[in-house]
Order: structure tokens, then C-alpha cells, then sequence
């Protein structure tokens, strides 16, 4: 363990000190008991001791003979050593006898006995340094006939230091076994508090950085046992929280289907796993027929009911590895993995099927017709982007609703085949903003139905001219020019063999290209800065007396946008080579203009275009 300032390091440091000092002072009150105690044990022995001699010792005090008082004094010494004198005084204090051990006792002078004071004080200045000091017992005896005396006998604490230091020293290595084990408990009880302290904070980084799968251990039922249940209580409830969050986020409100983000995070997962494993994936993009209209006549409660229905069957219809989702709107998207486009154009008839005949209750138990227009791309064969596999399906889907609606079409391989129709590249042109861009997806529509180049560029030029010339302002005159460019996109998901055909059209094959401005409306309105554009888009093949196509809209109830277009385009188009005919003369394709005023065409639209033509061929003949 390091000592770096840490909890742990903190904690065996103050613990060691604490014990330390508990220890020193233990030690402290410990050896001065101990020396007490033997100092007494010494007194009570020497007193004792004494008491027993001077009553051994009788003739002591009846002939007061100096030689017995010294054998009595010799005796006393021989009994312990650490008795360092023993001094023999009367009853008046004066000296009798005085020994030591050491033989420094003063003799006795001329003029009488010396002083007990003055004898003390001679044996401790003559005491030998680091000897111990000095202690006394005084004990009353019989010096002479009828007198007495005091015996007192002198005692150093030699002994009982060495005793001391033995106990120390015993002592020491206690305390040092005592301190180590603490120290290595301290340690282990540190550990102990801060080993869940790390682990919680190990797991609150980890939760600040957004893992909430970590788990703290649990390993007490103390305390910190509890915080860290309390902790993993905690991150499971955000984990729950996250889940459902997660899931909402993912998940469409009405149908409990995933949602258009989540598609598109799961097909760019199975996109990338079909790349590493070489496997087929499918998309089918699903599209309820006239739902608009069904709305409008029952009601978006009822509408509701129906979008919810269409999901239930479309889950149980699928297998469990397929992804369902609603896609937008009436649209539906799903995921096929491991599935070729073959296998999805089955999945996709098994589907409609279930669908048309499903029962639709409404309101008053009114059974609502219900059918579905399907459309079905192969990653990598039609695309191997994301986006361009969307769009291959979106076109599909729509070039099945202008065959007739309730129908299934997979994109078509000779649409693919033209490599400037790459459903992404289609993409990415119609993400962009620059006229370049748009002008190049224009080129890409005159190639595919073999007009002259250049065809959507003229209808260009003449539909802003027209604009001026009625009026319009710079916007709705930007707006015309972009969607004369692009009027005819929708033909970029009509077959080839449709679009270019020699002989006489069936009727399918008509319906089929009447379709294009539907189709034209829904690849363009998938950008969000074209959008302005898609009724000039959607209407240009509409009539002023109301048989033209998608809607059948009449007179003025047609988009400015959409009639202003309609005049040019039909020009361009009568004085162009077509594979089934010969091109017009400018005269007779005007002639055939002014025939159609009032029919198809806007009366205003049309002699604003003939003015036009007028003045473009006077400063053509000036020139």
C-alpha cells in the first residue's frame, strides 16, 4: 500500500498513531506500577528482615558491644544486595554504629558519635553513579540497659531496575508484535472501508459515462454493504428508465411498431451483416392505397384503427428475424434478412393477400375495403447503400400504385441497368441544392425515354419566360424553373420497355405511365428543399376541363405552377422525334396548342406562350 494521502493510507496512519500512543502510555503506567510494587516488596522484606535479627540479637541491647553491632549490621547486609548500609543509632539520634557495603563508614570522632544526618548525607555523595537511589526503612530496637535505639537500614533499587529493564525489554517486543498486528489490522480494516469505496466509485464514473450495466459488489451487510445495494438499486432503475426511454424513442405510439429511425438503424445493421456474411437482404416499402380518402370518408379514428390492424397482421405475418416498422404516414417498411428479392415478392403477395382479405369494421359495423400497394429492392443487386435501397423500394412501390394499386412490383432490373438511375445516386442528387445537380438528374430522365438532349433544359427556359410574362414573382418563378426540370422524374421508375415502346400502348402499359407524376411526387417530395415544387410536379399532366391525370383537377382548381409547365412541355414534346413518331413543324405544334385551349390547356397560359413564341421568332428573323 502506497502513502499517497489516499483514504486507506489516512486511515492506517491514524490508526497506527492512536495505537501507538495507547500503547506508550500502557507501557508508561505499567512500569511505574511495576516499580512501586517492588519497591514495596523490598521494604516489607528488609523491614521484616530486621525486626527478626535485632530479636535475634538480644545482647545487643545489654552490652552495647560495638562487635556485635557490627556482626548485627554485617548480617543484615549479607541477607540482600542490594542493602548499602545499615547505621545504629541511640535514642538521642547520634551514631553507633554506622556500615556500608562499599566500606565508606566514617569513624567515629574524639568528641562523641556522629549525627545520623550527617552519615546519610556522607553514603549518598559517596554512592556510585548509575547505583540507583537511595531508600530506608527505620526500624526500633534495644541499644542499652533501658535504652533504645533505631536501626536503619539503607537500600538501592539495583535489582528491581534490572527487573524494570527485563520487563521492558518484555514489554518492548510485546508492544512491537501488539503495534505490528494493528498496523496490519488497521490496514486490513482500512481495505476493508475502502475497497466498496472504490467499487462505488469505480461504478459512478462508469455511470457518468453512460454505462449503466455496471453491478457493485455486495460483500458486508454493514453500512457499505447497504450503499451499495442502495447504489445498484439505483442503476437498475436508470437502467429500467433508459430501456423504456429507449424503447419509446424506438417505437411508433400508435402501432407499437418501430419507428422510422429505428428502421433505419436496424437496416444499416443488417445491411452491413449481410456484407460480412455475403448474404441477400430484402426491403419492402408498404403503402395503404387512397388512405387519404379513407380518412376523409370515415374519419381518423377510423383511420387509426386501420393503420393499427395493417401492423398486427403485418407482425404476424413475417418471421420472427424480420423487421416490421411504420415507415410514415401510410407507409409501412420491413426488413428481410437472408431473403432474396424473389422470396421477398412472395412474402410481399402473402402479405397483400392478408391485408385485401382482412375484415375492416368501421363505424355502424361498416366493412371498409382495405388494400395495400407493395413495393420490394435486393441489397447489393439494386443498391448497396442504405438510402438507394429505400429508394429502389420506395420506386417499386410506386410504379406498383400506377399499374393499378393493390399490387406488389420489385424494382426493376433494367431500370438498374441504366447507371445514372442508381437509386442513390438518386438520392444524393435530390439532397443537394445547386441547379447543376438538378440539371444533371434532368439529363438522366431525357436519356431514359430517349428524347433529344437538352429537352427538360428548353422546357426550362420557355416555362420561366412563361412565368415572366404572366407575371409571377422571382420565387414562383424559381419554383417553375426546378420543376420544369424535374416534372418528368417519375419516368426514371418506369421499365424501359413501357417508356420507349414502339407500337401502341395496353392499357396497363398506359396506366403504367400515367403514373410517373405520382411516382415524380414521391421521390421529390423525400427532399425537404424541393417541396415547394411538387404541385408543378404532381398536376402538369392535368386538363382545364378536368379528364387529365392523377386527380382529374378543373380550371384554376390546377396549380399556376403545374399549368404554366404543362404549355411548354407539350410544345417541346410535339416538336421532338419520338420513337412512334415524326416531329412537328414550331407552326403546326402552335396550331395544335391553339386547338387545345380551352380543353387542356389555360386560355391565358397558352396566348401568353404564343406572345412569347412571337417575339422569340421577330428577333430571330431581326437577328
Amino acid at each position: 500500500m502506497k502513502f499517497n494521502g489516499s483514504l486507506e493510507s489516512r486511515i492506517c496512519i491514524l490508526t497506527a498513531g492512536l495505537l501507538f500512543a495507547l500503547l506508550l502510555a500502557v507501557g508508561h503506567v505499567e512500569m511505574s506500577s511495576q516499580k512501586a510494587a517492588l519497591v514495596e516488596e523490598k521494604v516489607e522484606k528488609f523491614e521484616v528482615l530486621s525486626k527478626i535479627l535485632a530479636f535475634s540479637y538480644a545482647p545487643l541491647g545489654e552490652a552495647g558491644d560495638r562487635a556485635i553491632c557490627r556482626e548485627f549490621t554485617g548480617r543484615i547486609m549479607e541477607a540482600d544486595r542490594d542493602i548499602s548500609y545499615v547505621i545504629i543509632t541511640d535514642s538521642k539520634g547520634d551514631v553507633i554504629v554506622a556500615d556500608s557495603r562499599d566500606g565508606s563508614a566514617p569513624k567515629q570522632r574524639d568528641e562523641g558519635f556522629l549525627n545520623v544526618k550527617n552519615v546519610l548525607g556522607l553514603f549518598r555523595r559517596l554512592a556510585q553513579p548509575g547505583g540507583g537511589e537511595f531508600n530506608s526503612i527505620s526500624i526500633p530496637t534495644t541499644v542499652g540497659p533501658s535504652e533504645k535505639g533505631t536501626v536503619t537500614v539503607g537500600f538501592s533499587s539495583r535489582s528491581i531496575n534490572l527487573a524494570i529493564e527485563e520487563s521492558q525489554n518484555l514489554l518492548l517486543a510485546t508492544f512491537a508484535a501488539a503495534f505490528l498486528i494493528g498496523l496490519l489490522g488497521a490496514m486490513s480494516m482500512a481495505r476493508a472501508i475502502t475497497r466498496p469505496l472504490r467499487e462505488l466509485i469505480h461504478g459512478a464514473h462508469s455511470v457518468e459515462s453512460g454505462d449503466l450495466d455496471v453491478t457493485v459488489p455486495v460483500t458486508s451487510r454493514d453500512e457499505l454493504g447497504r450503499l451499495a445495494s442502495g447504489f445498484n438499486r439505483m442503476v437498475a432503475a436508470l437502467r429500467e428508465s433508459r430501456d423504456k426511454l429507449v424503447e419509446r424513442a424506438n417505437t411508433d405510439g400508435l402501432t407499437n411498431l418501430c419507428n422510422h429511425r429505428h428502421f433505419q438503424e436496424r437496416l444499416a445493421t443488417e445491411i452491413s451483416r449481410s456484407q460480412r456474411f455475403d448474404h441477400s437482404l430484402s426491403v419492402i416499402i408498404l403503402d395503404i392505397d387512397q388512405f387519404k380518402a379513407l380518412n376523409d370518408t370515415h374519419g381518423h379514428p377510423v383511420g387509426d384503427m386501420v393503420l393499427q390492424e395493417i401492423a398486427q397482421l403485418l407482425v404476424s405475418e413475417v418471421r420472427d428475424i424480420d423487421v416490421v416498422a411504420r415507415y410514415g404516414g401510410e407507409e409501412f417498411g420491413l426488413i428481410l434478412p437472408e431473403t432474396a428479392a424473389s422470396e421477398a415478392m412472395i412474402a410481399a403477395e402473402r402479405l397483400r393477400l392478408a391485408i385485401q382479405r382482412h375484415c375492416f369494421v368501421g363505424k355502424d359495423e361498416q366493412t371498409i375495403p382495405v388494400t395495400v400497394s407493395l413495393g420490394v429492392a435486393q441489397y447489393p443487386i439494386h443498391s448497396i447503400e442504405r438510402e438507394g435501397l429505400v429508394m429502389a423500394a420506395d420506386l417499386a412501390m410506386y410504379q406498383a400504385k400506377s399499374m393499378g394499386r393493390n399490387r406488389s412490383a420489385a424494382f426493376s432490373t433494367d431500370i438498374r441497368d441504366d447507371k445514372s438511375t442508381d437509386p442513390y445516386k438518386l438520392y444524393v442528387l435530390l439532397h443537394a441544392t445547386d441547379m447543376s445537380t438538378i440539371k444533371a438528374i434532368a439529363a438522366a430522365v431525357d436519356a431514359k425515354g430517349q428524347r433529344q438532349p437538352g429537352f427538360s433544359t428548353a422546357v426550362m427556359a420557355h416555362s420561366v419566360a412563361l412565368g415572366q410574362e404572366l407575371g409571377l414573382s422571382k420565387k414562383e418563378q424559381n419554383d417553375v424553373r426546378i420543376a420544369s426540370l424535374l416534372h418528368d422524374i417519375g419516368k426514371l421508375g418506369i421499365s424501359d420497355a413501357v417508356l420507349n415502346k414502339q407500337g401502341e400502348l395496353t392499357d396497363d402499359e398506359l396506366c403504367i405511365l400515367r403514373g410517373h407524376p405520382a411516382m415524380g411526387y414521391a421521390i421529390v417530395q423525400k427532399s425537404a428543399q424541393l417541396r415547394s415544387m411538387l404541385p408543378g410536379i404532381l398536376h402538369h399532366h392535368e386538363r382545364w376541363d378536368g379528364d387529365g391525370y392523377p386527380n382529374g383537377l378543373k380550371g384554376e382548381d390546377i396549380p399556376l405552377i403545374a399549368r404554366v409547365i404543362s404549355v411548354p412541355d407539350a410544345y417541346h414534346a410535339m416538336t421532338c422525334k419520338r420513337p412512334y413518331r415524326e416531329p412537328m413543324t414550331p407552326q403546326e405544334a402552335q396550331a395544335e396548342l391553339r386547338r387545345r385551349v380551352g380543353t387542356q390547356f389555360d386560355p391565358k397560359v397558352v396566348d401568353a406562350f404564343l406572345r412569347l413564341l412571337e417575339r422569340e421568332e421577330a428577333q430571330g428573323k431581326a437577328a
